[in-house]
């Protein structure tokens, strides 16, 4: 699993390099207002869709008898969004979204309690997804 985490780190910063490279130039504020919007709306999606998102979070018997119950959420308001042109014959643009993922935990004797008791939050994970857009939409 570190293995996988090292190379896809490594993907990662060779992509933010490359798109760091191509786009020099911010883009508008109507550009940025754009993209902000798609952002919001995959943070939806995303939320919904996470594998181990709130409506199929773990529940795990722990050695002690008690339950754990944990789901992953990105809260959209830690959601920060650039734009920058690819070049100034084309029209491309290339936008980093930004936001936080958050592990959240609550324990319980009984796997409904673990669901039902207060979840707090363990853990953030910082991520950074990139996205272009070629005059089609984001992408």
């Amino acid at each position: 699993m570190r293995l996988a985490s090292k190379i896809l780190t490594s993907v990662f910063i060779t992509m933010l390099l490359c798109s760091a490279a191509y786009g020099s130039q911010p883009g508008t504020k109507e550009e940025l207002d754009t993209f902000t919007n798609f952002a919001i709306g995959w943070v939806v999606k995303l939320n919904k869709s996470h594998i181990k998102g709130f409506s199929r979070m773990e529940v795990l018997l722990q050695k002690d008898g008690t339950y754990l119950a944990r789901y992953h959420a990105i809260s959209p308001d830690t959601i920060t969004c650039k734009v920058k042109k690819t070049s100034k014959k084309s029209k491309g643009m290339v936008g980093l979204l930004k936001y936080i993922e958050t592990i959240y935990e609550s324990t319980g004797k009984t796997p409904q309690e673990a669901r039902a008791n207060k979840f707090k939050p363990v853990k953030n994970i910082r991520i950074t997804e990139i996205f272009s857009n070629a005059g089609k939409g984001w992408r």
